[in-house]
């Protein structure tokens, strides 16, 4: 893994790194049956990297604005001390992600969430996060192999208190995936009959999912590769 420190995040600098790269927000895809990532990764990767105008809307901005508070408050909560950092490339090379908040030991990190009212006080009651940023968690974990713990936060100074969880590596995350298991049935008389499918919830820790999202990786990286060569044809 190699951790570009001096990159600063929504820099020029920091788009061209992240082209063809799966990050936190792609990183959704790897547990999702669809061609949808596959296609976004292949136009990067036929394609050199364009600057454009970087849309900011309100919600962006908010984030941008609260995140050194929030960075601040979840550095004080721990007694660890989180830094900015630009990217961190993981030794997989589709893989990366821009981290909210890292130690300089790379063992800890934080991920930020500024939310909405609603969505902020959702998680004050249903205390559990929503699949797409679950996703995110197991990204970090996927990415940087050193890391031991990673603390999410949710920051609206507004509300009455923050929203803080932590994962590690024996976390186990529920991503909504099933898995069909037999039960016997038994007819009237005592005798056995056709089981019966039922679908249980597929719950893996974060290192078992990191295992699936790297082997999807391989697969997508090979896809590409196969693909442009017989677009090259």
């Amino acid at each position: 893994m190699i951790n570009h420190k001096e990159i600063e995040q929504g820099s020029l600098e920091w788009f061209e790194i992240k082209w063809g790269q799966i990050g936190g927000t792609l990183s959704k895809g790897l547990f999702i049956d669809s061609d949808t990532l596959f296609i976004d990764l292949l136009s990067q990767h036929i394609e050199e990297f364009e600057p454009s105008n970087s849309f900011e809307n309100e919600s962006m901005q908010r984030g941008n604005d609260l995140e050194p508070f929030a960075l601040e408050y979840i550095s004080s909560f721990t007694g660890i001390e989180f830094k900015k950092t630009g990217w961190l490339q993981s030794s997989h090379k589709l893989l990366g992600i821009s981290p909210d908040g890292l130690t300089e030991c790379e063992k800890f990190a934080t991920e930020i969430k500024c939310l909405s009212r609603k969505e902020h006080t959702k998680l004050l009651v249903e205390k559990e996060l929503p699949k797409d940023k679950l996703c995110q968690i197991i990204h970090y974990f996927t990415v940087n192999e050193k890391l031991e713990k990673l603390y999410f936060i949710a920051y609206r100074p507004e509300s009455i208190k923050p929203f803080i969880l932590e994962f590690t590596k024996d976390s186990k995350i529920d991503l909504g995936w099933k898995n069909e298991v037999e039960v016997k049935q038994f007819g009237v008389k005592g005798n056995e009959i056709k089981p019966k499918i039922e679908k249980h919830p597929d719950i893996k820790t974060i290192s078992q999912w990191s295992k699936i999202a790297i082997v999807e990786a391989n697969k997508l990286e090979l896809k590409i590769k196969e693909t442009i060569n017989q677009l090259n044809f």
